[in-house]
């Protein structure tokens, strides 16, 4: 059979390679796009209701909020911590010993979040590894252990009672995995609004599903400047590659030698009704070393439980469970350590997605960075 060429074919189908695909439509572009499914990680429940990879989105989600209709907005006071066998709530007198600290925390959040707002507007034109390495702020936070910058800053004890377990519930990570950009990034719900949403991939593909084939990539090989792609039997030409897949998956064809830290995670969505432990409040966040990591009440009767290894008793939680569905994330991301990757490979390569930084936004904008990179070439 012969091959069929397209100038460029993008591999996945998640927010990067989506973002990738509609920048290029919307260019008048030739291209591809190559996937096991639509979506990647924004995995939704059968009805479409619940959202069971991204749980939120902030409200300075420029891009991503075209595609999205919001839901309801998660606030501070929605969050039960949970230590031990005790839970307790944000807005308590519990909190009054580390009020210095939380102001502190929020001062050094605004300057974070002035630099990261930079960031992802320089992205869309230069790699997120370039941007960054441009930044001396952000890139000494990249470098910099979580842990550290805690210390230095004399964060630790409301670090230890509180952000811990939020990070630890949306990163499904320990402080000493992080690093201190990470360690920012995922607290700018403190000063951002996010909500839940419903992802509105129809909006998204209308204009270019003609150019969309569902499929398995098994091998792509690069000779003479052209790509060959094989999906099942038949076999696909481009003049670039846009590699929108998990960084394990793509890193073999990207010569990739080094990456950060994956991390994985369980979820269950279950139908039950809540017990006291976690009917106080709409979302219950833990820290390590638990193995439950975060409950979020989705308002329809049922739940989202995320958990590390072994299946929790689910009826200390709930009365009758039902589970309606599991998932396991392997990996959920890769956020854990100091390896900036190049997004802009050699040979008309380029890699998008969460590997350098995580989040929808972040990711979508590196679906811009590649497509704009291969119509400024043309």
């Amino acid at each position: 059979m012969a091959s069929k060429k397209t100038d460029t074919i993008i591999v996945g189908a998640g927010i990067s390679g989506l973002a990738c695909a509609k920048q290029l439509q919307d260019s008048n572009k030739d291209f591809l796009l190559i996937s096991e499914d639509i979506g990647g990680r924004i995995l939704t429940s059968t009805d479409g209701n619940a959202n069971y990879g991204a749980f939120f989105v902030c409200s300075d989600y420029h891009h991503i909020l075209k595609y999205v209709k919001i839901k309801y907005e998660i606030r501070l006071r929605d969050f039960c911590f949970h230590e031990n066998k005790s839970s307790y709530v944000l807005f308590a007198p519990g909190l009054i010993p580390y009020t210095f600290q939380f102001f502190k925390i929020l001062k050094i959040l605004y300057k974070f979040r002035k630099h990261f707002r930079k960031f992802r507007a320089n992205s869309v034109n230069i790699s997120q590894k370039k941007a960054i390495e441009n930044d001396s702020f952000l890139y000494k936070l990249y470098m910099q252990n979580a842990s550290d910058f805690v210390e230095e800053n004399k964060l630790q004890t409301g670090t230890n009672k509180y952000l811990s377990k939020g990070l630890y519930s949306t990163t499904f990570s320990k402080i000493d995995e992080m690093n201190a950009f990470s360690y920012l990034q995922f607290l700018l719900p403190l000063i951002t609004k996010i909500y839940t949403f419903t992802f509105l991939k129809e909006k998204m593909i209308e204009h270019f599903k003609d150019k969309i084939k569902i499929g398995t990539v098994s091998d792509i090989n690069f000779s003479n400047e052209i790509y060959t792609v094989r999906c099942g039997k038949a076999s696909f030409k481009s003049n670039n590659i846009v590699l929108a897949t998990q960084i394990n998956d793509s890193k073999k064809y990207a010569n990739i030698k080094k990456i950060n830290k994956p991390v994985s995670t369980n979820m269950l969505h279950i139908k039950g009704k809540p017990k006291k432990i976690i009917s106080k409040k709409n979302y219950q966040v833990f820290s390590h070393p638990s193995n439950v990591q975060a409950i979020a009440d989705l308002r329809d009767g049922t739940f989202l439980f995320y958990y590390k290894y072994k299946k929790p008793e689910l009826d200390n939680y709930f009365s009758n469970p039902e589970i309606i569905a599991h998932h396991f994330w392997d990996p959920a991301g890769t956020i854990n350590g100091h390896n900036l990757i190049e997004g802009n490979r050699e040979n008309n390569m380029f890699l998008v997605g969460d590997y350098n930084v995580a989040g929808l936004e972040e990711s979508f904008i590196t679906g811009l960075f590649a497509a704009n990179q291969i119509i400024k070439s043309e």
